[in-house]
C-alpha cells in the first residue's frame, strides 16, 4: 500500500477515532498523539564479498506531541506542521495499544515513476448522462478539463481505438454526443480525453496536459436475475437450514431452467478478507481492466512556471540533527455447499444444507444462471444454540506445561438456568477436577468457569470433554449439551536423530547402542531398521526428513517434490512409510508446482523464497530441473513457465556476465556450476545449443567440484559431442569437491555432489564402475553424517531410487521375532521404543550383511547449549528495553525477545528458529492491523531496531508456535534480530532454547541456553 502523501512544508492533519471491534466510537481520555520524522543517515560501506553497498542509521525523532479527550461518537482531529521527507504519525491509548500511519511530505524521486508526485497529468472530468447504454444509443459525455486546451476523445477497447473525435475544450467545459454503435457489444470500453494547455513564451510557460478516463457501461439489466431468499434469522446448530429461493426479471415472465448455487460460510471468515458474494451478472457486464499501457514522458520537460531548485544535504548535516515440527491445531469452519438445483417452472425451489455444531453468523449466498439470465443474492442467519460453551485454550500446549483454560457459559433463552458441568479428558492432557459447582446463570448472563489442565509427555492431541446438563424451557425437553475441545500438544524441546550401522560377516553378531534411546521420552522414541545384502542407502530415511521438514524457500520445496514425483504408495507401504494415496500425492505435486511458480520472476529465472527476491542462478536450475521432469511424468506444467525458464537458462549459456552472485568464496566456480547445470537441463530437452556448450567447457579448469563437470559433459554427449562429453565425464569422475567449507553458491557439499554424481551415471547409464565406487563411499557417509541437508537428502534419495532393486541376497536373525528374516533385496522395519532399546541382529547367512539404524525422538530434558561455527543468544527485555525475567508475566503483557547470532565462518544461509512457549504469542508488525508497535518507546529499543535494520534478513515468519528467520551471518558480525511476544493464558510453561543452523552445512548449527520456565499470572 503506497504511503499517503501532503505538501511541504504545510499542516498535516488527521481524524482519530477510538473504537472497539464492532467499529462504536468509544469515548477515552489521555490519547498520546506523536508525530515522529523518520531520519535515516545513508553511507557506503565496503566488504570484501559485496564490494560497496550503501547502507544508513535510522534515527526517530519526535517533531510535536498532543493530548486528546474523546467523548462516545466522537471523531478527534490534530494537525502538525511538516517540512520535507518521511513521517510517522503515532496514537497511544490508556492500554498501551499503539497505531500509527507513515507519510510523506513533499516530493520524492519515487513519484515519476509510482505516478503520485508533481510530474503526473492533470485530471480531465468526464460525466455520463446514464447509468449505463445499449447499442444505437447517444451518449452525453460533460468534459471539463482544469484549463481551456484542444485534444481529442476517444472510445477505447482493448483490441484498440473504435471511435475517436478532435475535441477544443473551453474554461466552462463541454458537451459532447457519442453514438453507441451496434458492434460495440462488449464490455471493455473506456472514454479517454486528452487535453492540452498551449505554452505561453511571454510568460515562460510550457504546455501542461490533462488526462481523463472513464468506464463506459454497456450492462443489459434487462438480463439481471433478482433473487428474493429467504431464509430464518435465527436457527440452532445441528439442524438443517432451509432456504427458499424465488427467481425473477426485471421485465417479462419467470425465466425458465434457473440453476442456483447455494453456500452458507461463517461470516467471521468472510470479513478476514473482505470476501464479497460473487456475482455473474458483474461478470460478464461490469467493468473489465482497462487494456491499454500510458507511456507519459512530460515529466522530462520543465515547467517554467515551477520554482526554482534547491540543493538537499543529508548525511550529518547539523539542520537535521534535532530530535522440528509445529504443534497440531484445529480450527473449526463452517463451509457448506449444497449441489445446483433448478428453480420449477415459477422461478422457485428449495434448497437444504446440513449446519453442524456452530454458534455464530453464516452468509448465505447464492448464485443464478440461466442461458442468457444472471444474478446473486445473499442474506445472514444466526445460528445460536440456548446455552452456548465455548472453551478458550491456548493455540497449543508443550509437555510439561500446566495451564488454565476458560469455559464461558452464555445463557440466551429468556429463563434464569442452572447448569450442572462434568469435564473428562483424554489424550495428551489431564484435569485436576472433573465435576465443577452449579452454575446460576441469569437471562442474557454469562459465566466463565476456569479449569487447571496440565500436558502430558508426547507429540499429537488432547482433548477435553463437557457435559452440561440441566437447561429448561417451558414445552422443550433437551438432552445433555456434548462438547469436545481438542488442543495440540507437542515435546517442549526439539526433535532428535541418532544413526548408527554396521557391515556384518557371516556369523557375526550387533547390538543397538545404547545412545539410540537413552534420553528420549520413550513415548515419542522411533527407530527404523534396514537389512541389505550390498550397501544400502537409506530411502525410508530420506524420504520421510523430506517430508517433516518444515520451512519451504524454493530449494526446500523442490527437494520435498522430488520423492513424490518418483515414487507410488506401494514403494512407500514397502519402505515402512505410511503415506498418502497416489491421488492425493499427485494433488500434493500440483500444489507444489504451482508453489515453485509463485517464486518465479518475471525474466524466467526464481528466487529463493518469493518473487520480490535476487535471482538464485543454480536454484533457477535445479527448480526447472523438477518442472521438466515434473512435465515428462505427465504433470500439468504451464508452458509459458518452461519457456520463460528456458529462456533465461539460454541466457546463463551465453551471457554468464549477467549472473552476479552475491555470495561465494569463488564468483568463477559459482557461474560455472549453474552454466553446467543449465546446460544439463536444457540438453534434456534438446534445446541447449552446442557451441556455447563447448565454450563453457573451454573453461572447465573454473570447476571446484566433479559434478558441474559430469553435468556439461552429459549435456555435451546428449547434444552430439561424445568426445568432449566423454572427456568430461571421465575428469569429473576423478574430481572431488574442493574445501568443503567453502561457499559456491550451488549449494553443495562432497556427500551431496557424490550423490548426484550416482543419480546421473544410473540416470544415463553410463560409467557402471564408477557407480560401484561411488555407492560404497556414498553408503558409509551417508549413515556416518548425523544431520543433513535437504540437498543431501534429496541427491541421495535420487542416487538410491533405482538401487532398491539390485540383487544381493542375505540373511539376519533378529530380535524382533523368532523367524528368520532373508531376501534378495533391502528390507526396512519400524521399531517402538521398547523393542528398540533391545535390538539385536546376528548375520546367519553366508555373504556379508549391511544394516542402518535410524532412531529418533523429543528429549526428556534440554539439551546442552552449545554450538559448532555458529552462535546464538537470546535476551528478554521489556518494552523500555530494560531486561526482564519471565518468571512473572501479566496477562496481556508485552515482552521484546532479542536473538543475536555469531558465526566462525561465513554463513550465508543461517536459519534461526526460537520456539515460543505455549503462553507466548506473537505479535506480526508486518501485520496492517498489529495490535502492538516496536516503534513507540525510548532510544534503547531504538536500537535494537536499528542493530535489526542492518541485518541481510532474507525471509522472516511469524508462526503460531515460532520465530523464523533466514539471514546471513558474516564471520565476526553479529547478527541482532527482534521480535515482539504477548503473555496471554495464564499458566506455567516449560521455554524452549533457542536454535540457528546453516541449511547447507547443517553440521553448524548452535543452540542457546535455556531461559524458563515462563509464568504468566492473570
Amino acid at each position: 500500500m503506497k504511503q499517503p502523501v501532503v505538501d511541504e512544508n504545510s499542516n498535516a492533519a488527521f481524524d482519530i477515532v477510538y473504537a472497539d471491534a464492532k467499529g462504536e466510537k468509544k469515548a477515552v481520555s489521555g490519547l498520546q498523539v506523536r508525530l515522529i520524522r523518520e531520519r535515516r543517515d545513508y553511507y557506503w560501506n565496503w566488504s570484501d564479498s559485496e564490494g560497496w553497498q550503501s547502507q544508513f542509521d535510522q534515527k526517530d525523532l519526535q517533531e510535536g506531541e498532543e493530548s486528546l479527550d474523546l467523548q462516545a461518537g466522537q471523531t478527534g482531529k490534530v494537525s502538525f506542521p511538516v517540512e520535507w521527507g518521511s513521517y510517522r504519525l503515532e496514537v497511544k491509548g490508556p492500554d498501551d495499544v499503539v497505531s500509527s500511519v507513515r507519510f510523506w511530505a513533499g516530493y520524492s524521486w519515487q513519484d515519476n515513476s509510482e505516478g503520485t508526485g508533481a510530474a503526473r497529468p492533470d485530471r480531465v472530468t468526464m460525466k455520463l448522462d446514464k447509468p449505463s447504454y445499449k447499442p444505437g444509443d447517444t451518449i452525453k459525455l460533460h468534459i471539463a478539463a482544469p484549463a481551456a486546451g484542444k485534444g481529442y476523445a476517444m472510445v477505447e477497447s482493448s483490441e484498440g481505438p473504435l471511435w475517436w473525435q478532435e475535441i477544443g475544450v473551453p474554461a466552462e467545459g463541454m458537451d459532447l454526443s457519442i453514438p453507441v454503435d451496434k458492434a460495440w457489444n462488449r464490455h471493455d470500453l473506456y472514454l479517454s480525453t486528452l487535453v492540452v494547455r498551449p505554452g505561453d513564451k511571454s510568460r515562460s510557460a510550457t504546455p501542461k496536459r490533462a488526462v481523463g478516463l472513464l468506464h463506459l457501461p454497456l450492462g443489459d439489466e434487462n438480463r439481471r436475475l433478482t433473487l428474493a431468499l429467504e431464509a430464518p434469522d435465527k436457527m440452532r446448530p445441528n439442524q438443517p437450514l432451509t432456504v427458499k429461493v424465488k427467481a425473477s426479471v426485471k421485465e417479462g415472465e419467470a425465466p425458465k431452467q434457473v440453476n442456483v448455487l447455494l453456500s452458507a460460510v461463517d461470516s467471521g471468515v468472510l470479513n478476514i478478507t473482505d470476501y464479497a458474494t460473487p456475482d455473474p451478472w458483474n461478470a460478464f457486464f461490469g467493468q473489465k481492466r482497462y487494456g491499454a499501457d500510458i507511456y507519459d514522458i512530460y515529466g522530462q520537460v520543465i515547467e517554467g512556471q515551477g520554482r526554482v531548485a534547491s540543493l538537499r544535504f543529508g548525511g550529518d548535516g547539523d539542520e537535521l540533527k534535532r530530535g522440528g515440527k509445529p504443534p497440531v491445531n484445529h480450527v473449526t469452519i463452517v463451509a457448506q455447499q449444497a449441489q445446483p438445483v433448478v428453480l420449477n417452472d415459477q422461478g422457485e425451489g428449495t434448497v437444504t444444507l446440513p449446519i453442524g455444531d456452530f454458534n455464530g453468523e453464516l452468509r448465505v449466498m447464492a448464485q443464478a444462471w440461466t442461458a442468457d439470465d444472471f444474478g446473486s443474492s445473499e442474506d445472514k442467519v444466526v445460528v445460536a444454540a440456548p446455552v452456548i460453551a465455548e472453551l478458550n485454550t491456548p493455540r497449543f500446549l508443550a509437555s510439561g506445561d500446566t495451564t488454565r483454560l476458560a469455559l464461558d457459559l452464555s445463557n440466551l433463552t429468556d429463563k434464569p438456568q442452572t447448569l450442572q458441568v462434568h469435564l473428562t479428558a483424554s489424550g495428551l492432557v489431564t484435569l485436576s477436577e472433573s465435576q465443577l459447582p452449579p452454575v446460576q446463570l441469569a437471562p442474557g448472563a454469562r459465566s466463565t468457569l476456569f479449569i487447571p489442565v496440565s500436558a502430558l509427555a508426547g507429540f499429537g492431541d488432547g482433548q477435553v470433554n463437557a457435559t452440561i446438563s440441566g437447561l429448561s424451557l417451558p414445552g422443550e425437553t433437551f438432552a445433555p449439551l456434548q462438547k469436545q475441545w481438542r488442543i495440540g500438544v507437542r515435546p517442549a524441546f526439539p526433535a532428535q536423530t541418532v544413526n548408527s550401522g554396521a557391515v556384518l560377516q557371516p556369523g557375526e553378531s550387533w547390538q543397538a547402542p545404547a545412545a539410540q534411546s537413552q534420553g528420549f521420552a520413550p513415548q515419542t522414541l522411533q527407530g527404523q531398521l534396514l537389512l541389505s545384502g550390498k550397501p544400502p542407502l537409506n530411502l525410508a530415511r530420506y524420504i520421510r526428513e523430506l517430508k517433516a521438514y518444515p520451512y519451504g524457500c524454493l530449494e526446500q520445496t523442490a527437494s520435498g517434490l522430488f520423492p513424490s514425483l518418483y515414487t507410488s504408495a506401494a514403494q512407500l507401504k514397502a519402505l515402512g512409510i505410511s503415506g498418502d494415496s497416489d491421488e492425493k500425492r499427485r494433488a500434493a505435486i500440483d500444489v507444489g508446482i504451482s508453489r515453485l511458480l509463485q517464486m518465479q520472476l518475471e525474466n524466467g529465472g526464481f528466487a529463493l523464497w518469493d518473487k520480490e527476491g535476487p535471482e538464485e542462478y543454480w536454484l533457477t536450475a535445479y527448480a526447472m530441473d523438477f518442472l521438466v521432469r515434473a512435465g515428462e511424468q505427465g504433470y500439468s506444467v504451464p508452458v509459458n513457465a518452461i519457456n520463460k525458464g528456458n529462456e533465461r537458462l539460454l541466457r546463463y549459456l551465453q551471457e554468464p556476465g549477467l549472473m552476479t552472485v552475491r555470495y561465494s568464496d569463488d564468483a568463477q566456480a559459482s557461474r560455472f556450476a549453474a552454466q553446467a547445470y543449465a546446460a544439463l537441463v536444457l540438453a534434456r530437452q534438446q534445446k541447449a545449443p552446442l557451441g556455447a556448450l563447448r565454450e563453457i567447457w573451454s573453461r572447465h579448469d573454473q570447476a571446484r567440484s566433479g559434478l558441474p563437470l559430469l553435468q556439461l559433459g552429459i549435456a555435451l554427449k546428449t547434444m552430439g559431442d561424445a568426445p568432449r562429453g566423454d572427456e568430461a565425464m571421465k575428469l569429473a569422475v576423478a574430481t572431488p569437491r574442493q574445501d568443503e567449507n567453502r561457499w559456491l553458491g550451488d549449494y553443495g557439499s562432497p556427500l551431496r555432489d557424490d550423490a548426484l554424481k550416482l543419480a546421473l551415471l544410473e540416470e544415463n547409464r553410463l560409467l557402471p564402475e564408477a557407480q560401484n565406487t561411488l555407492l560404497s563411499t556414498l553408503s558409509e557417509e551417508a549413515y556416518g553424517q548425523r544431520w543433513l541437508s535437504t540437498q543431501e537428502t534429496n541427491a541421495l534419495f535420487l542416487a538410491g531410487r533405482t538401487l532398491a532393486d539390485l540383487p544381493g541376497n542375505w540373511q539376519a536373525q533378529t530380535s524382533l521375532q523368532a523367524e528368520p528374516l532373508a531376501g534378495d533385496k533391502a528390507q526396512t522395519r519400524n521399531l517402538d521404543g521398547d523393542r528398540l532399546a533391545t535390538l539385536q541382529v546376528s548375520n546367519t547367512g553366508s555373504q556379508p550383511l549391511w544394516l542402518r539404524l535410524d532412531s529418533s525422538g523429543y528429549p526428556q530434558s534440554a539439551p546442552q547449549p552449545g554450538g559448532n561455527v555458529l552462535g546464538i543468544e537470546r535476551t528478554i527485555f521489556d518494552t523500555q528495553g530494560q531486561q526482564k525475567s519471565l518468571t512473572s508475566l501479566r496477562s496481556g503483557e508485552l515482552v521484546l525477545v532479542k536473538l543475536e547470532v555469531s558465526a566462525k565462518r561465513n554463513v550465508p544461509d543461517a536459519l534461526v528458529v526460537d520456539l515460543l512457549p505455549a503462553g507466548l504469542e506473537l505479535e506480526n508488525q508486518n501485520l496492517a492491523n498489529s495490535s502492538a508497535s516496536l516503534q513507540e518507546n525510548g532510544d534503547a529499543v531504538q536500537n535494537l531496531l536499528n542493530q535489526m535494520q542492518q541485518a541481510d534478513i532474507q525471509h522472516i515468519e511469524f508462526r503460531d508456535d515460532r520465530f523464523v528467520a533466514a539471514v546471513a551471518v558474516n564471520e565476526g558480525q553479529p547478527v541482532t534480530l527482534v521480535y515482539l511476544a504477548r503473555a496471554v493464558t495464564p499458566g506455567t510453561y516449560q521455554v524452549p532454547q533457542p536454535q540457528v543452523e546453516s541449511m547447507y552445512v547443517p553440521q553448524w548449527r548452535a543452540t542457546g541456553a535455556a531461559s524458563g520456565p515462563l509464568t504468566v499470572t492473570p
